[in-house]
C-alpha cells in the first residue's frame, strides 16, 4: 500500500473529525513549543563522537559557550512495531461487518485473514505511513469472537528509548471505544504508569471522576473523561492526549521534576476495554455482533528524544546484545543513552539538566596528572564545592585530589611518594610522619621504630616495657637499664631493680642528690627515719651590705687579727703581719646545728692583693663536737686566690671527692654539723699577703612552709626511751645517762623512789608526785610533813596551814605553823593582824579570810585601828573624806575620793543668788563635777551666770529673760545688769521694739528713715509703710510731687487754668473714636505696616525695657516661694502634716513636758507660712494685672500716640483720664503693699511667737536634762521651727521690698487700662480670696494642734517597733540555728544512705555471681536438686528477698542510719543464706537422709527469710516516706533559711532605718515640717520592712516546725528501737543457717 508522510489522515467525508483531530495537535504542538519543556535536554551516549562534531554543534554559541540543546520534534512511533494481543483473522479467516450507513457501496460483511494480505489487518498497520487514497489499518476480533469487557486488547509500544512526549494520537477506523486508556512506563523493569482514562462511565470502570481539572500539587495524576466516548462518528474518530495540557506548572517546566518525569517514556500502552454499542449486542444476533470490533488506522506519538538538554540529536548505535538501538548524540562532556551523567573524567560538579539559563556542562576533575579517572563525591562537593574524587591515582597518590601520598608513604621535598616502611612490631601504625619517621609504640625508638629506647627493654608486638628507673635514684639522674633485664644502674645510696628506694638507714630519694639518699642521723639511736614535713629551703648569707656583720679576723695561733671594712664595695679585708695565716672566722649565726646544711654547699668570694698565693691542707678549716675537718682552697674543682674576685664553692659531705681531712663516717661528719662551732676561711697566702672576703653564702633549710620544700631534714623512728623529731630526748620515765649529756647520751629509766613515773630527761630529776620533793623525791614538799623514803603515797600529809604554808612536826607529835600569809597570827594562823579583817575560825559567823582593810588611801598609814578588825570599817578617814571605805567626799565638798594625789575633795562654794538653798546646812554641789544647784536661767559651775538671753541674777529667783524683739534686736542676749537688748539701725526702746523717730520699717535690718519732704509733707514723722502726710494736691510717698492737673509745689500745688478744663468737653469724643481706634489697632495686628519714625521706635524699646524689668521683677516677687500657689502649699502642707502626725504618734511620752511648747512653735510655723503664701499670692495676681492689662494698654496707647500725635489736645484727655486711672491702679497696688504689709507684721509676730516658745524651752533647760532622747528630739524640732521662722521673715522681708518696687514702679507708669472697675474687681477678688485662705490657714492651724501628742505616741511605737524587731530577730536566729542543725543531719542521712545504697549493690552483685554459678551448675545437679526441690526453693525465696531490699535499699536516703545497719544485716542474712543454700545443694549429692535433715532446716529457714521479706517490704515503704519527709524537710529548712535571712536583713534595715532616724532627732535641736516629713517617710519605711519581713510569721512557722522536728525525731527513736529488735531477728537467722558444707561431690568440675 501506498505510504504518505501526513501524521493525519484526511477523509473529504470525515470533515468534522479531521477538523478535531487538528485543532487538538495544534493545540499540543502549540503547548510544546511555548512551554520550557520543549527546551529540555537529555543523557549522551556512548556512541563515538562523528567528524566535525565539535563547538560547531547547536550545543554551543557562536563564542563556544555551552548551551542548552534538544533533538528535532517527531512521532517517535512510525515504522515502530506495536505488539498488541488481539488481531482479526490470524487464527482463522474471520467475517466481521461494517455498521449500517458506512463506507458506501461496500459490502455489509467482509473478511479478515492474515495469510492474505489484501485482507489482513497486521499491528504494522498501526504505525505505517497512511496513504489518503488506500487506507490501512488494524483490526481485532469481533465481539462475536468474545471481545467485549472484561476481555482487553492491549496494544503496545515501545520506542526503545527514553522519550519527552508531547502527544499520543489515535486515528479510529471503528467507533471509539466506550472505554480505554493510555499507560506508559520509564523503563522496562519499571511498572506502567497511567497516562489517561477514557470512558463514559470513569467512575464505575476506572474508579475515579470524570474531570479535567488538575491541581498543583497533584498534578502528574492521570485523569478520566468522556468527552471520546460517544459512539460517533461510526469511523474516522480521532483521539489527541496532550501529556502537558492542564497541568499548572506546565509553563516552569524546566524547574518542574514531577512534569518532568510525567512527560517521559521508554514505552506506550494502549488498553481497550469496552466497546462503544448501540446495545443491541443483546439480542445475540451473530451479524450485530460481527460489527463491534477494534480498528485503528493511525497510532502516532509525538515528542523529542530524551537527551536532557545535552544533545542536539539521535542516532542509532550498536547495543550490547548486537542490535541497533537509539542513543543521543551527546555535548556538554556529558554520556548515557539520555546523556545522563558527566563523561568519566568529567565530575567536578554534580550533573544536571541543561536549562535556558544554565546549561550544567561537566567539568573534568582535578587529579594533578596523577590519574585520568574520577566519580562524584556529594559529600566532598558540599564541603569544598569540588565534587571530582579521583581514583586510581598513580606515583603512589591518594586523595579526592591526588594531592597527597597513599597510606603509608610520605612524601619526599622533591614531590615524589616515598614508602614509610615502618617497622610491624614496634610501630603504632604503618603511616609515618611527613619527615619519614614512624609513630613507635611505648618504648620503641628509631625513625623505622626498630629498637627499644632508653630505659625500655623486652621488643615486642607490645613495644618495649619501660624500665621504670626512677631518675632521682638513677646513677648521673640519667635512667638506663639492661636491655635484657631491666634492672637499673642505681646511685650509692639507692637500691630496688627500678632504684626506687633508699638502703636500710638513708631515706628522701632525690635527683638533686648526688649519692640518691641521706643518711639517717638520729644522734645514733636509730636507723629508720623518712623526711619531714614542714620546712623550706633557705641560706645564711654575709653580703657585708651594713658592716662587718660581727665577721672576726685570727691568725692560725689563735691571735686575733683586726679586720678593714670597705663601705664601697661592700667586703672584708684582712693582712697578715708575718707568715702566720690569717682566717677569717664566721659569726654565730653561721654555726651551732647546721645539720641542715649537710650535702649542701658553703660558697663565698676571696681575692689576694699578691700574685703567687701558696695553699695549704688546712684553708677552709670547719670545728665542732670535738671534731676538725680541713680542705685546700683548691679542692672541689675550685682554683688558687688571685687578685681577681673568685667564687668557691664547698660540699658538706663526708664522701672523697670533697677532699676533707680527715676524712669521717656520714655519722661523724653530721656530728660535727649538729654542734659546729668554728667556720674557718683563710684569707692570706703568703708572706705579709692580703685577703678580701665578701658574699658568704652557706645552704641550709628552716621551719616554715613559704619557699621551696627542703625534703632532705629528717624525722626519726625512735626505739623505746627515746623521743623527738631526731630522737634527741628521752621519752616519759627515761632520762640521759650521764645526766646532761646531750643528745648522743642513751636514755635509762628515772629513780624516784616511787613518787614519781617521769624525770627531767636531761638531769634525771623526779617530776615527783604524792607531796614529795628533792632530785628523787626523797622528802616531803612544802607545805607537807612525813617520811618520804618509805614510797608509799601517803608519806606526806598536808601542813594545817592558811594557804598550804610549810609547818614543823614537834617531838610531841604538835604541828606548828612557819610560814603564816600576811595578816595572819597564832600558832595556826587563826587570828588577823593590824590593818586586817576578817574571821577564819568564824567566831561571828560563817569563816571568812583576812583580807586587807579597804580605805582607798583616805587614812594615816602609821596610825593604828584605822579600821574594824572583823567587818573592815574605816574609822579614820582623812582629806574631807568618809563612808565606809573612805571613797566618798563629805557634804558640801567635791572632787575625786579616790584620785591621786589624795586631797581632791574641795569645798563647793556655790553663788548664794543663783543657787537653790538647802534646809539645813550651806549649798551642796554635785560630789563629782562640783556643779551646783542653779535656780530657773541660772548657768555656771557656782551658779553665777546668767544664761544667755537673760539677765538679774540678784533677784534671788533666777535670771529673768532679756525678752528683745527678734527683729529689731541684733540677737537675743541682753545686758546682765541692766537687760537692755543690742538693737538695729533706727531701732530702739529696751526690748529694741520700736522704730526711732522720723523713722519706718521696721524689720531685721531696722528701720529706714522716712524722708518725707518738709514742703509738701504736713509732719516728718512717716506711717508704717513710709507714707508721709501729705498738703493738699500733694502727692508721692515722700510727698515730693503734685497731683495731676496741679503745679508748682512750693505754692502749694495750685490748680491750672480753667481754660485748661476745656480739654475735658473732647472726652466724649475721644471715647467715642475709642472703638474705631480698637478696630483699628486690631487691623494693625492683623496687618502690620512698618512704620519709619525713629522717636517712635526709641520710645517703644524704652517702654519695653520698663515693662520687661517691671515683668522680671514681679516674677521674682511671685515666685519667692516657689512655683506653687498658695492653695497648693496649703494642700501639701495638709499632706505632710499628717504625714508628720502619723510619725510622730510614737513619741509622745518622751516629750510630753513640751507639748505646750511644741504646739505654740507648730503654731508659729504655720501662722508664718500662711501669711507668706497669702502675700506671695496677692503679689502673683498683681503681676499677672500689670503683665496683661498693663502691657496691653501701654501698647495701645502708643499706637494712638503714634496715630494721633503727642501734642493733640485730644490725647492730653485721653492722657489725663489715665492719669486717674493710673491713680486708681496705683490705689490698688497700695491695697496689695498694706497685704504684704499686713503679711510682715504677721510673720513678726510669728517669729515674737516662736521666739518666746524658744524663751519658754530654755527655761526649762535643766528639767529637759534629765528626760529621755525623745526630749532631746524636741529641742531639735525648736531649733528648726526658729529656722524656719526666720526664714519666713527673709522671705516677708524680701515680699515686702519687691511690693513696695511693684508699687512705686506701677505708680510710674502712665498708661491708661482699659477696664478700671474690672481692675477694682479683680483686687477685691484678691483680698477676698487672701481672707479666705487666711481664715483655712487658722482652721488648720486649730486642726493641728494635737500635732505633738502624736508625735510622741509615734515615738513610743517606733521604740516598742524596735524592741519587738529585735526579740524577733533573736527568735529567728536561734530557730534558724535549729533549721541548719537539722538540715545538717538531714544531710548526714542522706550520704549514710548513699553509703548503704553502695553496699547493697555490692550485695547484690554478690548474689547474682552466686545466682550465675548456681545456675551453670543446675544441669549437673539436676538429680540431687530434684530431691531437695524444697532446699531449691529456699534459695530462690533468699535471692528474691535479697533483690527486694537492694530495691527498698535505693530509695532508703532518709533514715540513712537505721536503713543502713537493716541493709547490712539483711546483706549478711542474704549472702550467708546463700553461701549455706550452696553448701547444702553440695551436700545433696552425699546423702538423702542428710537432704531429708537439711529440708527440715530449710523449711524453718524459708519461713525466717519470708518474714524478713517482709519486713523489708515494710522497710522499703517506709523508707520512701522517710525519703519524701526528709526532702521535705530539707526544702522547708532551705525556706527556713531564706526568710530567716530576708527577716532578719529586713529587721536589721528596719532597725538601721530607725536608728538613723534617733540619730537625726539627737543632733537637730529644733525640726522644721521639710525633715518632719523626711522622718515620717523613713519611720513608714522602717515599719513596712519590718512588716514586709514577716519576722512574725516567720516566727510562728519556725516554732511550729520546731514542734513537727521534734516530733518527727521521737518517731525515728522508736523506728531505731523497733529496727533494733529486727536486726536481732536476722541475726537469730543467720545462726540457724548451717556452718559449714560437708558434702564431698563437686557440682562442677
Amino acid at each position: 500500500m501506498a505510504r504518505s508522510r501526513s501524521l493525519l489522515r484526511t477523509n473529504p467525508s470525515l470533515v468534522l473529525q479531521v477538523a478535531v483531530l487538528l485543532c487538538s495537535l495544534c493545540t499540543s504542538l502549540a503547548q510544546y513549543y511555548r512551554f520550557p519543556f520543549n527546551e529540555i535536554t537529555y543523557g549522551a551516549s556512548n556512541v563515538d563522537e562523528p567528524e566535525g562534531r565539535g563547538r560547531s554543534s547547536r550545543c554551543y554559541d557562536e563564542g563556544g559557550k555551552a548551551q542548552k540543546c534538544v533533538p528535532e520534534f517527531v512521532n517517535a512511533a512510525f515504522n515502530l512495531p506495536v505488539e498488541v494481543t488481539n488481531t482479526c483473522g490470524v487464527a482463522r479467516p474471520q467475517q466481521y461487518c461494517l455498521q449500517t450507513g458506512g463506507y458506501g457501496s461496500k459490502k455489509a460483511c467482509e473478511m479478515c485473514n492474515a495469510n492474505l494480505a489484501q485482507l489482513a489487518h497486521p499491528p504494522r498497520y498501526l504505525t505505517d505511513f497512511n496513504n489518503n487514497d488506500n487506507h490501512t489499518w488494524w483490526q481485532s476480533e469481533t465481539m462475536h469472537e468474545g471481545i467485549q469487557f472484561p476481555n482487553q486488547v492491549n496494544l503496545t509500544l515501545s520506542l526503545d528509548k527514553a522519550f519527552d512526549i508531547t502527544y499520543v494520537r489515535l486515528f479510529f477506523h471503528s467507533p471509539r471505544p466506550e472505554s480505554f486508556a493510555i499507560f506508559k512506563r520509564t523503563s522496562r523493569d519499571k511498572e506502567w504508569e497511567p497516562y489517561q482514562y477514557y470512558s463514559a462511565t470513569c467512575r464505575d470502570t476506572y474508579g475515579i471522576p470524570d474531570s479535567t481539572y488538575v491541581r498543583r500539587d497533584d498534578e502528574t495524576r492521570a485523569l478520566c473523561t468522556s468527552e471520546f466516548s460517544d459512539i460517533s462518528p461510526l469511523t474516522g474518530g480521532n483521539v489527541a492526549f496532550s501529556t502537558l495540557e492542564g497541568r499548572p506548572s506546565a509553563y516552569n517546566f524546566e524547574n518542574s521534576p514531577e512534569l518532568q518525569d510525567w512527560v517521559t517514556a521508554t514505552d506506550i500502552r494502549i488498553i481497550l476495554d469496552r466497546l462503544n454499542t448501540f446495545r443491541d449486542e443483546v439480542f445475540g444476533d451473530p451479524k450485530v455482533l460481527k460489527s463491534y470490533f477494534y480498528a485503528i488506522t493511525d497510532f502516532a506519538v509525538g515528542g523529542r528524544c530524551k537527551c536532557n538538554g545535552h544533545a542536539s540529536e539521535c542516532v542509532s548505535s550498536s547495543s550490547l546484545a548486537g542490535g541497533q538501538q537509539l542513543v543521543c548524540r551527546c555535548e556538554h562532556n556529558t554520556a548515557g543513552p539520555d546523556c545522563g551523567e558527566c563523561l568519566p573524567f568529567y565530575n567536578d560538579f554534580p550533573w544536571s539538566r541543561a536549562t535556558s539559563s544554565h546549561a550544567h556542562e561537566c567539568r573534568p576533575c582535578n587529579c594533578n596528572g596523577y590519574s585520568n579517572r574520577c566519580y562524584f563525591d556529594q559529600e566532598l562537593y558540599d564541603k569544598t564545592g569540588h565534587g571530582g574524587h579521583c581514583l586510581d591515582c598513580a606515583a603512589n597518590r591518594a586523595g579526592p585530589n591526588c594531592e597527597r601520598c597513599k597510606d603509608n608513604y610520605y612524601e619526599r621535598e622533591d614531590g615524589v611518594c616515598i614508602a614509610c616502611n615502618c617497622n610491624d612490631i614496634g610501630s603504632r601504625s604503618l603511616q609515618c610522619a611527613s619527615d619519614g619517621v614512624c609513630q613507635c609504640k611505648p618504648g620503641v625508638t628509631g625513625d623505622k621504630c626498630d629498637r627499644c629506647a632508653e630505659n625500655y627493654f623486652d621488643f615486642g608486638p607490645h613495644g618495649c616495657k619501660p624500665c621504670g628507673c626512677n631518675v632521682a635514684g638513677s646513677r648521673g639522674n640519667e635512667a638506663n637499664c639492661d636491655p635484657a633485664s631491666g634492672v637499673c644502674v642505681c646511685k650509692e645510696h639507692v637500691e630496688g631493680q627500678q632504684c626506687d628506694q633508699c638502703k636500710p638507714g638513708f631515706f628522701n630519694l632525690n635527683e638533686e642528690n648526688e649519692f640518691g639518699c641521706t643518711p639517717c642521723f638520729c644522734y645514733g639511736h636509730s636507723s629508720i627515719c623518712s623526711s619531714a614535713t614542714g620546712y623550706s629551703q633557705g641560706v645564711i648569707e654575709s653580703g657585708f651590705v651594713r658592716g662587718e656583720e660581727r665577721w672576726r679576723a685570727e691568725e692560725s695561733t689563735g691571735r686575733s687579727v683586726s679586720l678593714s671594712y670597705n663601705a664601697i664595695v661592700q667586703s672584708l679585708a684582712v693582712a697578715a703581719l708575718g707568715r702566720d695565716k690569717v682566717y677569717f672566722l664566721a659569726p654565730d649565726r653561721f654555726l651551732g646545728d647546721q645539720r641542715a646544711s649537710y650535702n649542701h654547699d658553703l660558697s663565698f668570694f676571696l681575692r689576694v692583693g699578691e700574685l703567687g698565693p701558696q695553699a695549704s691542707t688546712e684553708d677552709i678549716v670547719l670545728e665542732g663536737a670535738g671534731l676538725t675537718i680541713s680542705a685546700p682552697i683548691f679542692a672541689q674543682g675550685n682554683s688558687l686566690p688571685s687578685t681577681q674576685k673568685q667564687k668557691y664553692t664547698f660540699r658538706l659531705h663526708e664522701d672523697s671527692q670533697f677532699g676533707w681531712s680527715p676524712r669521717l663516717a656520714s655519722r661523724d661528719f653530721m656530728s660535727l654539723l649538729s654542734n659546729l662551732t668554728a667556720i674557718k676561711i683563710r684569707g692570706t697566702y703568703i708572706y705579709e699577703g692580703r685577703g678580701f672576703l665578701d658574699d658568704v653564702m652557706l645552704e641550709t633549710a628552716r621551719r616554715g612552709v613559704f619557699g621551696a620544700p627542703a625534703s632532705w631534714i629528717e624525722i626519726c623512728t625512735c626505739p623505746e626511751g627515746y623521743v623527738g623529731q631526731f630522737c634527741e630526748s628521752c621519752a616519759p620515765g627515761y632520762r640521759h645517762n650521764p645526766a646532761n649529756g646531750g643528745p648522743f647520751a642513751t636514755c635509762i629509766p628515772c629513780d624516784c623512789n616511787n613518787h614519781a613515773d617521769i624525770c627531767d630527761s636531761e638531769t634525771g630529776r623526779c617530776i615527783c608526785q604524792h607531796n614529795t620533793a628533792g632530785e628523787q623525791c626523797e622528802r616531803c614538799g612544802k607545805g607537807y610533813y612525813g617520811n618520804a623514803l618509805r614510797g608509799t603515797p601517803n608519806d606526806c600529809q598536808p601542813c594545817p596551814c592558811p594557804n598550804g604554808g610549810a609547818c614543823i612536826q614537834l617531838p610531841d607529835d604538835t604541828v606548828v605553823c612557819l610560814e603564816c600569809p600576811s595578816g595572819y597570827a597564832g600558832p595556826r594562823c587563826e587570828l588577823c593582824t593590824d590593818g586586817f579583817f576578817g574571821d577564819p575560825k568564824g567566831r561571828h559567823g560563817p569563816p571568812r579570810p583576812c583580807e586587807s582593810c579597804d580605805c582607798n588611801g583616805n587614812i594615816d598609814p602609821n596610825a593604828v585601828a584605822n579600821c574594824n578588825r572583823t567587818t573592815g570599817e574605816c574609822l579614820k578617814c582623812i582629806y574631807n573624806t568618809g563612808g565606809f571605805y573612805c571613797d566618798q567626799c563629805l557634804s558640801g565638798f567635791y572632787g575625786d575620793a579616790l584620785a591621786l594625789p589624795k586631797g581632791d575633795c574641795s569645798p563647793c562654794h556655790c553663788n548664794s543668788y543663783g543657787t537653790v538653798a538647802e534646809r539645813y546646812g550651806p549649798p551642796v554641789c554635785d560630789q563629782v563635777t562640783g556643779q551646783c544647784q542653779c535656780k530657773p536661767h541660772v548657768t555656771g559651775l557656782k551658779c553665777n551666770e546668767c544664761e544667755a538671753g537673760f539677765w538679774n541674777l540678784t533677784s534671788g529667783v533666777g535670771c529673768e529673760p532679756c525678752g528683745c524683739d527678734p527683729v529689731g534686736a541684733l540677737n537675743g542676749t541682753c545686758d546682765v545688769q541692766t537687760g537692755q537688748c543690742f538693737c538695729q539701725l533706727g531701732v530702739t526702746g529696751r526690748k529694741c521694739d520700736t522704730c526711732e523717730l522720723y523713722q519706718y520699717g521696721f524689720s531685721r535690718d531696722g528701720c529706714q528713715p522716712c524722708a518725707c519732704d518738709p514742703v509738701g509733707s504736713v509732719s516728718l514723722q512717716c506711717d508704717a509703710t513710709g507714707q508721709c502726710p501729705c498738703r493738699e494736691n500733694v502727692d508721692g510717698r515722700r510727698c515730693d510731687r503734685c497731683e495731676e492737673n496741679t503745679y508748682d509745689k512750693q505754692a502749694g500745688c495750685i490748680d491750672c487754668p480753667a481754660c485748661y478744663n476745656l480739654v475735658l468737653d473732647s472726652v466724649s469724643v475721644h471715647r467715642e473714636r475709642l472703638a474705631e481706634l480698637e478696630r483699628l489697632l486690631s487691623d494693625i495686628v492683623s496687618n502690620p505696616t512698618v512704620l519709619d519714625d525713629d522717636d517712635f521706635d526709641e520710645t517703644l524699646r524704652t517702654v519695653m525695657s520698663q515693662v520687661e524689668q517691671l515683668w522680671d521683677d514681679a516674677r521674682e516677687a511671685a515666685r519667692s516661694g516657689g512655683d506653687k500657689t498658695v492653695a497648693q502649699h496649703i494642700e501639701e502642707l495638709d499632706k505632710r502634716i499628717n504625714g508628720v502626725k502619723e510619725l510622730l504618734d510614737g513619741i509622745q511620752q518622751a516629750i510630753i513636758r513640751g507639748e505646750s511648747l511644741a504646739l505654740m512653735g507648730q503654731f508659729n510655723i504655720t501662722q508664718a507660712e500662711g501669711i507668706i503664701q497669702r502675700a506671695q499670692k496677692a503679689l502673683t495676681d498683681a503681676q499677672l494685672y500689670l503683665d496683661v492689662q498693663g502691657n496691653d494698654a501701654l501698647a495701645k496707647a502708643l499706637d494712638r500716640s503714634n496715630q494721633f500725635g503727642q501734642q493733640s489736645a485730644r490725647m492730653s484727655q485721653i492722657a489725663r483720664e489715665a492719669r486717674l486711672l493710673a491713680d486708681g491702679q496705683e490705689d490698688e497696688a497700695k491695697s496689695i503693699e498694706q497685704v504684704a504689709y499686713d503679711a510682715r507684721n504677721t510673720s513678726n509676730e510669728a517669729y515674737l511667737l516662736a521666739r518666746k516658745a524658744l524663751d519658754d524651752q530654755r527655761d526649762i533647760t535643766e528639767i529637759i536634762k534629765g528626760l529621755n532622747f525623745g526630749v532631746q528630739d524636741l529641742s531639735s524640732l525648736f531649733e528648726e521651727t526658729m529656722q524656719v521662722a526666720n526664714e519666713s521673715r527673709t522671705q516677708a522681708k524680701a515680699t515686702y521690698r519687691d511690693a513696695l518696687a511693684i508699687s512705686t514702679e506701677a505708680s510710674s507708669i502712665a498708661v491708661p487700662p482699659i477696664n478700671a472697675t474690672e481692675l477694682r474687681a479683680q483686687a477685691e477678688g484678691i483680698i477676698h480670696e487672701a481672707e479666705r485662705l487666711k481664715a483655712e490657714t487658722q482652721v488648720l492651724m486649730d486642726d493641728r494642734s494635737s500635732l505633738i501628742i502624736d508625735v510622741e505616741a509615734q515615738l513610743e511605737e517606733t521604740s516598742d517597733l524596735v524592741r519587738r524587731g529585735w526579740a524577733q530577730q533573736q527568735i529567728t536566729s536561734e530557730l534558724l540555728a535549729d533549721t541548719f542543725t537539722a538540715e545538717g543531719q538531714a544531710k548526714d542521712a542522706i550520704k549514710k544512705a548513699e553509703r548503704t545504697l553502695r553496699e547493697a549493690k555490692e550485695t547484690l552483685t554478690a548474689l547474682e555471681d552466686f545466682d550465675k554459678q548456681v545456675q551453670e551448675s543446675r544441669d549437673e545437679a539436676e538429680d540431687a536438686l530434684n530431691r531437695v526441690a524444697e532446699i531449691e526453693k529456699l534459695i530462690q525465696e533468699a535471692e528474691d528477698s535479697t533483690r527486694d531490699a537492694e530495691d527498698a535499699l535505693t530509695g532508703a536516703e532518709s533514715d540513712a542510719r537505721d536503713a543502713r545497719d537493716i541493709a547490712k544485716e539483711a546483706q549478711q542474712t542474704a549472702s550467708d543464706a546463700s553461701k549455706q543454700a550452696g553448701n547444702v545443694r553440695v551436700k545433696a549429692d552425699a546423702t538423702k537422709v542428710e537432704a531429708s535433715s537439711l529440708k527440715d532446716e530449710a523449711d524453718h529457714l524459708a519461713s525466717r527469710v519470708a518474714e524478713t521479706d517482709s519486713r523489708v517490704t515494710t522497710y522499703e515503704s517506709q523508707a520512701e516516706q522517710d525519703h519524701l519527709q526528709v526532702m521535705e524537710a530539707q526544702e522547708k529548712a532551705n525556706q527556713a533559711k531564706d526568710r530567716a535571712d530576708n527577716a532578719s536583713a529586713r529587721v536589721h534595715e528596719a532597725y538601721e532605718v530607725v536608728q538613723e532616724i534617733l540619730g537625726l532627732l539627737e543632733r537637730a535641736p529644733d525640726l522644721d515640717p521639710e525633715q518632719l516629713d523626711l522622718l515620717e517617710e523613713r519611720l513608714e519605711e522602717a515599719r513596712q520592712t519590718y512588716y514586709q519581713s514577716g519576722v512574725e510569721a516567720s516566727v510562728t512557722e519556725l516554732t511550729e516546725a520546731r514542734s513537727w522536728q521534734e516530733r518527727q525525731i521521737s518517731l525515728y527513736e522508736e523506728e531505731i528501737k523497733r529496727l533494733q529488735i529486727e536486726v536481732i531477728n536476722i541475726e537469730e537467722i543467720k545462726i540457724s543457717l548451717p556452718e559449714e558444707c560437708y558434702s564431698q561431690t563437686k557440682l562442677e568440675p
